[in-house]
C-alpha cells in the first residue's frame, strides 16, 4: 500500500469532495464521545444545519425509531428520548446521503449504498437481538465500513472509469484492479478517513486485518456478509450460506436466522427510502417472509401491521419534498405550540437547566422564525454579559466571542434588566431608549432585535436575545409575542428546576 497516495485522496476528499460530510461528522461525534456532553450539547451541534435539524427530526418521529410515538419536536428531545448514539447514527447517515447524492458514477455509489444500508440494517437487527450493547455504534460502523468505496465512486473521475473498465474485463479480481489502478485498496482509503475524520474505534478495528472476540465487530462483520451474499438473491447459495454461517456463530436454528434476515432486508429497504436514497432501496433484495414454526394469524397480523406503518412512513419522506435548505426558518405556529409543550414535559423531568435553555433557543430558532438566538449570561459583578449558549448564523463566533461590557447606566442591556421587562429595540436608531455601546454593534450588528431578561426566583441571571439581521426581514408584533412567550416559559422553568435543586 502507498500511505502516500491514500493520504493525498484523504486530504483531497476532506477539502474538496466532503468538506460538510468530514466537519459535521466530526463535530457530532466528538460532541456524542465527550464525557461531559449534554443533549444540548449534541443538539448544538446538530441545528447547525437547517435542513439536517428537520430531516432528523422527522426520522426521528418514524415509527422504525419511534414505535412508542413520543413526540419529538426539539433535536434536545430527540437526543433525551433516543439517546446520544442514535441520533448520531441518524445524523451520520443522513449527512452521508447528503454528501454522495451528486456522484459521478452514480450507478456505483447506488449500488455501494444499498448494500451499505442493507448491511447496517443486518447488523444492527442482530446486535439488538443477541442483546449487544450499543448496536446505534454497530449500525454506523457497518454503515461506513465501505465509505471508502462509496466516496471513490462518488468523486474519482477518470480513476473510476479506468477501474470500473478493468474490473468489467473479468481479467482480474476486484482488490487486484484497484491495486494496478490506485496503488491501493479502497478498504485502506476506508481506514484513512476513519483515522483522519475520527469515525470511532469501532470502525477502526473491523477495517483492521487483525482477528478479534469482539462480538461487535464480528457483528459489523456478519452484517456485511448477509448483505453482499443477498445481493445475488435470497435463493442462491451464497445467500444459503451466509444465513448458515450466521446462525453457527450466533448458535441460533438456521430457520429461525432466515426468517430474521429476511426480515432485516425488508426493513432495510423501507428505512433506506425514508433516508430520501430511492434508487438504493430498490437495490435490496428481499424474500417471502415465511412465519416460523408456532406463529399463527395473530403473530401474522402483527406483522403485517409493522409492514404497513413502514411503508406509510417510507412513502410520506419519499413524496415530501426535502426539507428546506434555507438559512433562515420562517416562522410556524404549529412548530411554536409543539416545542412550547415539549418543554413544559421537560421541565416535569427535571434534566439540567442548560437542556431548557438550548430547547428554548431551537424554539426562537425554528419556531418564531428568527436568524439567530442566544443566551447570553450576566457576570457576578452584573457588569458583563457573555454568551453561553447560541443558535442560527454565526452561533460559533458568538458563544467563542460575545461579552459585552454593560456597567454604563444608560446602556440598552442595563435597561432591561433593572426594568425586568422585554423590549424590542426597533431600526431608528432615534427611537432607541438607551445606548447601544460599540461592542453591542460589533456582535449584534444595528436593530432591529429582541430582548427579554432571565430571570429565576425574581433575580436577573441573564438575557435571551434573537435577531434577524442577516436575512433583513421584518420582525413583526406577533414576532416580539412569540418571543416573549418562550423567554417567560424558560424563566418558569428555570425558577421551577432552582427550587427543586
Amino acid at each position: 500500500m502507498n500511505n502516500h497516495d491514500v493520504e493525498a485522496w484523504v486530504q483531497h476528499l476532506t477539502d474538496e469532495d466532503m468538506p460538510v460530510f468530514a466537519g459535521t461528522v466530526t463535530d457530532v461525534t466528538n460532541a456524542v464521545n465527550n464525557g461531559e456532553s449534554s443533549a444540548a450539547d449534541v443538539a448544538h451541534t446538530i441545528l447547525k444545519d437547517a435542513s439536517l435539524t428537520g430531516r432528523l427530526l422527522k426520522m426521528a418521529n418514524s415509527f422504525y425509531y419511534n414505535p412508542n410515538g413520543q413526540k419529538m419536536n426539539t433535536i434536545t428531545r430527540a437526543v433525551m428520548i433516543l439517546g446520544f448514539d442514535q441520533v448520531r447514527a441518524l445524523a451520520l447517515s443522513l449527512i452521508l446521503v447528503d454528501s454522495l447524492s451528486e456522484g459521478e458514477h452514480r450507478n456505483k455509489v447506488v449500488e455501494e449504498m444499498a448494500q451499505s444500508f442493507h448491511a447496517a440494517i443486518q447488523a444492527q437487527e442482530l446486535a439488538k437481538l443477541t442483546k449487544v450493547e450499543s448496536p446505534e455504534n454497530v449500525f454506523v460502523a457497518t454503515l461506513l465500513s465501505r465509505l471508502g468505496n462509496m466516496a471513490f465512486w462518488a468523486f474519482a473521475g477518470d480513476k473510476a472509469t479506468q477501474l470500473s473498465e478493468l474490473m468489467a474485463s473479468g481479467d482480474v479480481t476486484e482488490k487486484n484492479a484497484e491495486r494496478e489502478v490506485l496503488g491501493f485498496h479502497l478498504k485502506d482509503l476506508t481506514r484513512g478517513l476513519s483515522k483522519s475524520w475520527a469515525l470511532g474505534d469501532l470502525l477502526d478495528k473491523s477495517l483492521s486485518d487483525n482477528e478479534t472476540n469482539d462480538p461487535h465487530v464480528q457483528l459489523v462483520a456478519l452484517g456485511q456478509h448477509i448483505a453482499q451474499a443477498a445481493q445475488k438473491g435470497w435463493d442462491e447459495v451464497e445467500a444459503q450460506e451466509a444465513i448458515e454461517a450466521a446462525a453457527q456463530q450466533l448458535d441460533m436454528p438456521v430457520a429461525t436466522l432466515q426468517s430474521i434476515a429476511h426480515n432485516n432486508a425488508k426493513q432495510a429497504k423501507t428505512v433506506t427510502r425514508m433516508y430520501g436514497v430511492v434508487e438504493a432501496s430498490k437495490r435490496i433484495p428481499i424474500a417471502n417472509i415465511k412465519l416460523m414454526d408456532g406463529d399463527g394469524p395473530e403473530q401474522s397480523t402483527q406483522l403485517q401491521a409493522h409492514d404497513d406503518k413502514y411503508t406509510e412512513d417510507a412513502l410520506e419522506f419519499e413524496h415530501e419534498v426535502k426539507a428546506t435548505d434555507e438559512a433562515h426558518p420562517e416562522p410556524d405556529a404549529g412548530v411554536q405550540l409543539t416545542i412550547l409543550q415539549e418543554i413544559t414535559e421537560a421541565i416535569e423531568e427535571k434534566p439540567s437547566i442548560n437542556v431548557i435553555l438550548e430547547m428554548v433557543l431551537e424554539g426562537l430558532y425554528r419556531g418564531v422564525g428568527m436568524d439567530r438566538s442566544l443566551f447570553a449570561i450576566l457576570s457576578r459583578d452584573r457588569k458583563t454579559l457573555t454568551c453561553k449558549y447560541a443558535v442560527g448564523e454565526d452561533d460559533d463566533t458568538l458563544s467563542k466571542e460575545f461579552k459585552i461590557d454593560i456597567s454604563h447606566t444608560n446602556n440598552v442591556f442595563q435597561q432591561v434588566i433593572r426594568n425586568k421587562k422585554a423590549v424590542h429595540i426597533p431600526a431608528d436608531p432615534k427611537e432607541i431608549v438607551g445606548t447601544l455601546t460599540r461592542d453591542t454593534l460589533k456582535f449584534l450588528g444595528t436593530p432591529p432585535y429582541l430582548i427579554m431578561p432571565t430571570i429565576v426566583k425574581g433575580k436577573v441571571i441573564g438575557v435571551f436575545i434573537a435577531d434577524r439581521n442577516a436575512s433583513k426581514r421584518e420582525i413583526e408584533s406577533k414576532d416580539f409575542l412569540s418571543f416573549q412567550q418562550f423567554c417567560q416559559q424558560a424563566n418558569m422553568g428555570l425558577t421551577f428546576l432552582t427550587m427543586q435543586g
